[in-house]
């Protein structure tokens, strides 16, 4: 191997680290700020995820102003099933053990259980004090408000909310962007590389390097760590 094919081999080891910086970063999830101001209902078990609204059954999911807030008594939630995004079009499908959830900000997120589910006449009118519940109530059946379905669920538990949360980073597909950048360099630089006899060397540490960064946005690195390592060998090269 050649002197100059050692340097094209350091060279492209130093730049790799730089890239790897930036693929580690671009592949690592992000921990965001949980700041949202909006209530919401989710019943995994029916996949439903809801925003909750103060105005109008109109604008989806509609706490009852009379009722409660989670830990303070009895939580009253309306929705359509058909018609203003029909937020519960498939709240048939809870049954008995499911799990409700309900992430109020100020307040925490509430467990429920469901334990009953009902039907009753449109004119009923439920009761805003029976405890620790939950009732998510919807018309009946679909297509007619002749009647009314009653999820009636009991508080589990109530914990606070996460204040932060972690994400993957929306700008994933930058890392990918750039393993194919450092790959396409690397075959374009040994394509054109003078040394004939060399060339299967540079080959193989162009694809060496370029698993190593793809390794490391399937498992990423913490970019703290890359960034400390380059520093020790800048300082080694007195760079």
């Amino acid at each position: 191997m050649r002197i100059s094919t050692f340097f094209i081999v350091v060279g492209m080891l130093i730049i790799s680290l730089y890239f790897l910086i930036d693929v580690s970063f671009y592949a690592s999830q992000i921990v965001m700020e949980n700041n949202t101001t909006t209530a919401v209902v989710v019943m995994p078990s029916i996949d439903v995820t809801q925003n909750i609204n103060n105005k109008s059954v109109s604008y989806g999911v509609y706490h009852e102003p009379q009722s409660m807030k989670p830990g303070n008594g009895t939580v009253i939630l309306f929705g359509h099933r058909t018609m203003y995004g029909s937020p519960f079009f498939k709240l048939d499908g809870l049954k008995a053990g499911d799990s409700v959830f309900l992430e109020w900000p100020g307040v925490g997120k509430g467990e429920y259980r469901v334990n009953n589910t009902f039907i009753v006449p449109a004119s009923y009118r439920i009761s805003v004090e029976q405890g620790e519940k939950l009732f998510l109530i919807t018309c009946h059946p679909i297509g007619s408000a002749r009647e009314r379905l009653i999820v009636e669920t009991d508080l589990v538990s109530l914990t606070p909310l996460n204040e932060t949360f972690t994400q993957d980073n929306p700008e994933n597909y930058y890392a990918i962007l750039m393993i194919a950048g450092f790959l396409i360099g690397g075959l374009v630089l040994t394509y054109f590389y003078p040394v004939n006899e060399d060339k299967k060397i540079v080959l193989f540490v162009v694809i060496a390097l370029t698993l190593f960064l793809t390794l490391a946005y399937l498992f990423p690195i913490p970019p703290d760590f890359i960034t400390g390592k380059l520093s020790d060998i800048n300082n080694l090269f007195g760079i």
